[in-house]
């Protein structure tokens, strides 16, 4: 249900049977209106920023919940049933972590610009490799 271009600011919850939007959204002016003037790098970061805050707000929803499961199993049962949703929830946050920091480090699009730059360095025949795209490329080897 949300879209990356979307500036809703309410709770989200959808998943593919479609879903449910809870709070504020669409009437006020975004962040996005005031200060982007429609700069893709400012969308990216945001996006980015805000994939980071659901990590922690998911993993902030975890610890609460299944704490306080523990407890009710450790209160009125011996069975420890609280393990079970503690690790199926658990591999769902891993793999947010995954995809939030990991995954654009390892096969992100900044990454893939560099191996770009890299191989087209490589087919016209110099072999450098540049941090920073804004550098001053060093003359060619003389023969």
């Amino acid at each position: 249900m949300a879209n990356s271009n979307d500036d809703f600011d309410g709770i989200d919850i959808s998943g593919p049977w479609g879903g449910v939007r809870i709070g504020p959204g669409g009437g006020r002016r975004s962040w996005e209106d005031m200060d982007s003037d429609g700069d893709a790098e400012y969308r990216r970061i945001r996006r980015s920023v805000r994939n980071k805050l659901d990590f922690y707000r998911h993993a902030a929803m975890y610890g609460l919940v299944v704490g306080f499961l523990l407890i009710i199993d450790w209160l009125f049962g011996n069975s420890w049933w609280v393990q079970w949703v503690a690790g199926i929830w658990g591999i769902f946050v891993v793999l947010q972590f995954f995809t939030t920091f990991i995954s654009p480090n390892v096969w992100g699009k900044d990454v893939e610009e560099r191996m770009v730059r890299n191989e087209l360095s490589k087919r016209r025949g110099r072999a450098i490799i540049v941090d920073d795209p804004d550098a001053e490329e060093p003359p060619p080897p003389s023969v």
